[in-house]
């Protein structure tokens, strides 16, 4: 850069030199002597003139190389200064959005809301819920304890059975043997049953409770809780019920069992006594 902005310098110098030489020496001619130091001092400010312009021309311009670097290093500075400030701003509106997450917003009380009307019906609402699941499990028990004592009934008709089939086809010991065997499930069936019985008091309970919270909750205007409740009472009274026909159903067989047993014990006890009298009758006609 610096050599071609000399270089420049003195091709100019030189060519102004050249013309400047030419314009004295036809000034000498026509002046004479008199001009000769002006004419001599002309050339050498006009060169310096010439140069110093050069110089101005040449500092003033660029060169082109230069102007290609300048845009480009302008670009580079530009792009990493935008890629260095562009992680912090996504840094300051995650920022920004968290602090707004955690700032708690209070929410203004509604007047209704406390009202009176309004914690009866929340406290009856959930006094519906709680008499609701103890009900639930009480019927569960209840359901569970019949069904046992319906097993045991039914363990009892069978023995009972057995026991009518083989009558006169047994010896004493065997019978004997026979009727501890049913004795034991006539003391199971008994535990079961009063097991049962003490649930369904429990039940029972349960169930008044759970009226009595439908009742309140239609008091308090709370009518879907009232409803709820309701509809609950009659699902678990239904299936207790057919439970308990299951259980009866199950009672009566055993009666019937029981009736035949009796039955044809009677009959095997008559036929043991009208055989030794027509013995004696016999040996009396003889």
């Amino acid at each position: 850069m610096a050599a071609l902005r000399s270089w420049l310098s003195r091709s100019v110098s030189s060519l102004f030199r050249y013309r400047c030489g030419r314009v004295g020496g036809q000034g000498r001619t026509e002046s004479g002597n008199s001009g000769s130091a002006v004419t001599r001092l002309q050339p050498r400010r006009c060169g310096l003139a010439l140069r110093f312009s050069a110089e101005r021309v040449t500092a003033s311009r660029p060169s082109r190389r230069y102007r290609q670097c300048v845009p480009v290093v302008a670009n580079f500075k530009k792009r990493c200064f935008s890629e260095l400030i562009r992680p912090w701003h996504k840094t300051v509106a995650v920022g920004f959005g968290v602090t707004l997450c955690a700032v708690p917003i209070a929410q203004k009380p509604e007047p209704h809301s406390l009202s009176n009307d309004t914690l009866m019906r929340r406290a009856v609402s959930l006094v519906t819920d709680s008499t609701s699941t103890f009900l639930s499990q009480t019927t569960y028990a209840l359901i569970e304890a019949i069904t046992e004592y319906t097993k045991a009934v039914y363990t009892l008709i069978s023995l009972y059975r057995q026991y009518t089939s083989l009558l006169g086809k047994m010896n004493s010991q065997e019978e004997d043997e026979v009727w501890q065997v049913i004795i034991g499930a006539r003391v199971e069936m008994t535990s079961k049953q009063q097991e049962y019985l003490k649930l369904e008091t429990t039940w029972m309970t349960a169930v008044s409770l759970s009226e009595m919270a439908a009742e309140a909750a239609y008091q308090t205007g709370a009518d879907q809780a009232s409803i709820t409740a309701r509809s609950h009472i009659q699902l678990v009274k239904s299936q207790v019920q057919e439970v308990r026909q299951l259980s009866q159903k199950a009672e009566t067989k055993l009666a019937e069992a029981q009736t035949e047993e009796l039955r044809q014990k009677t009959q095997e006890d008559g036929s043991e006594r009208a055989e030794p009298e027509e013995q004696e009758a016999y040996l009396r006609e003889d």
